[in-house]
């Protein structure tokens, strides 16, 4: 666990780095309209099917995060692979950043599964987003 930190705090600014214009650049300005009746947001959730549209969006975001992590870390530990130049110590922190890589391919693949198994079990039919 102690390995796990130390390397998130040795690469947390080089991936907020990377990570940040790209959040950046997808924001986008709404087009002004002049206030209606219609446009007013309704603060009631009416069906259970909102609530998991809902659950569905947090999750599309959760496996696009860990995807992306999941690039980064693969060419990180290429880099530490082929930087080890024999060295076993760095080969073996390499092939345990892969490990740690495919785990988090693995709860990705979770976060797009998991909304469409609750939404089976509650019945809410056809999920359009996930």
């Amino acid at each position: 666990m102690k390995k796990i930190i130390n390397f998130a705090k040795e690469f947390s600014p080089s991936i907020i780095a990377l990570v940040l214009p790209a959040m950046a650049f997808a924001q986008t300005l709404p087009t002004p309209t002049a206030p209606t009746q219609t446009n007013v947001p309704q603060g009631n959730i009416t069906s259970m099917q909102s609530i998991l549209q809902l659950f569905c969006t947090v999750f599309a975001w959760a496996f696009w995060f860990l995807i992306v992590l999941a690039v980064i870390f693969i060419i990180v530990a290429a880099f530490k692979y082929l930087t080890a130049a024999g060295d076993p110590e760095k080969v073996k922190s390499a092939g345990t950043m892969l490990i740690y890589t495919a785990v988090a391919i693995v709860v990705a693949l979770l976060a797009r599964a998991i909304p469409l198994v609750i939404g089976s079990f509650l019945g809410a039919g056809n999920l359009t987003s996930c």
